[in-house]
């Protein structure tokens, strides 16, 4: 990889590989770190299709699909939920996308929330230990900033 890994490029790459670049309305997860079966850490996301409607009624359908990218390589691989799903919730479950709290948070929230999950990247990358305790630091924050239907989608796809 010539670029050093980081959560915005993680990010930008989940978006642009998500569906094989097809222009349906979806929507992308915020990273989180998963063990996979070589006891290796890799970035995951997970994607939601969604309808106008259901949007404006802010429940949609439960995740379809989910990514890993080797961070070490920036390999990405797209997995179809009905074939392979990192969540035992039905597939006909609907979501819904209101916060839990009437908290806004600030974009410094944001990209401290961010930052965590870089530290936890470079020491992964560079010592080869995953920080679980960085990690639950990550989760607790990035938690509070998604829906009510999305949270336990993030942590059954944190499988660390």
């Amino acid at each position: 990889m010539e670029q050093a890994m980081n959560v915005r490029e993680i990010m930008k790459r989940f978006s642009v590989s998500a569906l094989g670049g097809k222009k349906i309305p979806h929507g992308v997860s915020n990273p989180v770190f998963r063990k996979n079966e070589n006891n290796e850490y890799e970035a995951c996301a997970f994607i939601y299709l969604y309808q106008a409607k259901e949007l404006k009624e802010k429940n949609i359908r439960r995740p379809s699909k989910w990514m890993t990218m080797n961070v070490r390589t920036g390999d990405i691989v797209e997995y179809d939920c009905s074939a392979k799903d990192f969540s035992s919730a039905a597939a006909d479950l609907m979501c819904d996308l209101r916060a839990e709290e009437d908290t806004a948070f600030s974009a410094e929230y944001k990209k401290q929330t961010l930052a965590i999950f870089d530290l936890i990247l470079k020491k992964y990358l560079v010592t080869g230990i995953f920080d679980k305790e960085l990690n639950d630091a990550y989760m607790y924050m990035m938690l509070r900033m998604v829906s009510v239907g999305f949270k336990q989608f993030y942590i059954d796809l944190d499988l660390v």
